[in-house]
């Protein structure tokens, strides 16, 4: 471990006996529980050498500040999800060549012209479900997550019946979001070249080669935004123009929708565990609804936050000031902070955010040690569509069915290292169409 970067001075450091592993197999199986204990043993920061990577990790208010305030040309967060997850995870040329990006479809005067696309959505959801019978609610939220997402920025034809199920099939595919989930996923797309990747990239572009084509054929301009991504692309010749428009999907959908599913998921999950919350829902408080969202966020949040120092850079965490040399990632881990920053964190209650945040009655040594959606220039560009989108399925999933639950509890997976948690076991929910 001899050719890690350096950090001078040396925090407390967890090595490991055994070259490139190092610390790194507790991250593999529980990171959450592993960097409990490191952080029992070690104190707010450490460094921790594992897996070829050397990791400065803060959870102090000063260190996590840091993290936050730090200029991304210093130390990069979309570099180390370059380094974690696009380098090992997803073709390479998947990122060459882009137009539209999250933050350009999400920006506020846009964000509200999903809805008609939502609620359309929600309708083709629920003719499918039918009148009665049960569903997973992860599955069944992931499906729906892939519905909202695809009607709104990649058109009608991609959320309906003819094209949706070949699209989650393929999305589930190249999905970057299982190399957090499943970390040792990663391995297997190193070991067979990304094979399994590049297939599925294939197979989506050629379901948006169908319905560009189609709308040019039929001369169908609804407007939406993908028309807008076409156009963005209109210098460029067929078929080549369809190839980059589909990548560009690509990309917004998993960079969006990567976590969408399981918000909505454990905000049904909580509600349904917490009946006297689902009746005032159920009756239309649609702003104690998208509280009940943002603190399910919270409680559910196991993203590893990094970045990847660029230039020589100076820290200062509660134990004074650290030089940290290129290639550092500086991290924290939000399943830790998020549940134990100030008391009654680790339980579910709405009344902890006021709006999209935090209640002045949750007092905090700096606003940075609890996070749903990041904060700052580094927050999340989905936010206000994702509540949107929850606020909009489960509205009429209780508008339309009496929904109980067939489970007592829920846990979270434990081997995540990222992203908003997936359910250790299945939670299964049953409905019925109200008699109204």
């Amino acid at each position: 471990m001899s050719a890690l970067p350096a950090v001078e001075p040396m925090p407390p450091r967890a090595a490991g006996a055994l070259p490139w592993l190092g610390a790194g197999l507790g991250l593999l199986r529980d990171p959450t529980a592993h960097l409990s204990r490191l952080r029992a043993r070690l104190g707010d920061t450490f460094v921790l050498d594992g897996l070829g990577y050397r990791l400065f990790f803060v959870f102090s208010a000063a260190g996590v500040r840091a993290l936050y305030a730090v200029p991304e040309q210093e130390a990069s967060f979309g570099l180390a999800t370059f380094e974690l997850v696009m380098k090992r995870k997803l073709p390479l040329e998947l990122a060459l060549g882009r137009r539209n990006r999250p933050h350009d479809l999400f920006k506020n005067p846009d964000v509200e012209s999903y809805l008609e696309h939502l609620e359309a959505a929600m309708q083709l959801e629920m003719d499918e479900l039918g009148p009665r019978g049960r569903f997973e609610a992860f599955a069944e939220a992931k499906r729906l997550g892939y519905r909202l997402g695809l009607a709104s920025w990649a058109g009608a034809e991609a959320a309906s019946p003819r094209f949706l199920p070949a699209l989650i099939s393929a999305f589930e595919r190249l999905d970057s979001a299982d190399s957090f989930v499943r970390p040792l996923s990663t391995a297997f797309s190193m070991a067979t070249g990304k094979r399994r990747e590049k297939r599925a990239m294939r197979e989506i572009e050629a379901v948006f080669h169908t319905i560009l084509a189609e709308r040019r054929a039929t001369g169908h301009r609804p407007g939406d935004f993908l028309d807008q991504i076409e156009a963005s692309f209109s210098d460029v010749g067929l078929p080549e123009r369809d190839v980059q428009v589909a990548r560009d999907v690509m990309l917004i959908q998993m960079g969006a929708q990567s976590n969408l599913f399981a918000a909505l998921a454990w905000t049904l999950v909580n509600l349904l565990l917490h009946p006297e919350v689902l009746a005032r829902v159920a009756a239309g408080d649609d702003e104690l609804l998208e509280r009940s969202a943002h603190e399910s966020i919270r409680l559910a949040q196991r993203s590893l936050t990094l970045r990847r120092v660029l230039r020589p850079l100076e820290v200062e965490t509660e134990t004074g000031k650290h030089r940290l040399a290129p290639g550092v990632f500086l991290a924290t881990m939000l399943s830790l902070n998020n549940r134990t920053a100030a008391p009654g964190l680790e339980r579910f209650d709405p009344d902890h955010y006021v709006g999209r945040r935090l209640a002045e009655s949750v007092a905090l040594p700096a606003r940075e040690l609890v996070s749903s959606f990041g904060h700052g220039r580094h927050s999340c560009p989905a936010q206000r569509f994702s509540i949107s989108a929850i606020r909009v399925a489960l509205r009429r999933l209780l508008e339309r069915y009496e929904l109980a639950p067939l489970f007592s509890a829920a846990e979270p997976r434990v081997r995540q290292i990222g992203g908003v948690a997936r359910a250790a076991r299945p939670c299964l929910v049953s409905y019925a169409a109200r008699s109204s």
